[in-house]
C-alpha cells in the first residue's frame, strides 16, 4: 500500500492485516479505560478516527465484542499476532476507530483530548493541550 498526502496507511506487527485510509481523522483521542487499558497493555488507548467508509482492511480480522452503554461494541485484532487494529461501536456505526499505533506515519497522531481519566494511571500527567475527561462525554470520538 502507498501512503498518500490525502490518507495512509498502517498494519499490524507481522503484516497479516494492512489497511488504508483516506483523507485526515475526524477525531485523535486517548481513552484511560480499564478496558482500553487491557486491551493496549498500556495506560492508554490512542484512537485515530476516521468515517466507516474511508477505511479499507486487507487481511482477516479476529473480533472481540462487549458491551459499552447498552451497545455492542467490537475490538478488532490481527488474528496471527494479536496486535490490536480497530474498534467498531454500533453507537456510532459511521465512524471506525484505528489503533494510533498501527497508523505507518505516527506523525498524524495528534490527542486533542483523553477520556475516562478518572481511571487512568496516577502517574501520568498529559500536556496541557489535551482536554481531560473523567469520563466519556458526547462529542468526543464519535458524536
Amino acid at each position: 500500500m502507498v501512503e498518500t498526502t490525502s490518507g495512509g496507511t498502517g498494519g499490524c506487527l507481522c503484516g497479516a492485516v494492512r489497511y488504508r485510509y483516506e483523507g485526515d481523522p475526524t477525531a485523535v483521542g486517548l481513552c484511560q479505560c480499564e478496558r482500553c487499558q487491557r486491551q493496549s497493555g498500556s495506560a492508554f488507548l490512542i484512537g485515530v478516527v476516521f468515517p466507516k467508509k474511508a477505511v479499507a482492511i486487507e487481511g482477516r480480522l479476529a473480533s472481540y465484542e462487549t458491551s459499552a452503554s447498552g451497545q455492542a461494541l467490537q475490538r478488532h485484532f490481527c488474528p496471527v499476532c494479536g496486535s490490536a487494529i480497530s474498534i467498531t461501536l454500533d453507537r456510532y456505526p459511521e465512524i471506525r476507530s484505528m489503533m494510533g499505533g498501527t497508523l505507518d506515519d505516527k506523525s498524524r497522531i495528534k490527542p486533542t483530548f483523553s477520556v475516562w481519566c478518572s481511571s487512568g494511571q496516577q502517574w501520568l500527567k498529559l500536556p496541557e493541550s489535551i482536554a481531560c475527561y473523567p469520563e466519556y462525554p458526547e462529542g468526543t470520538f464519535g458524536g
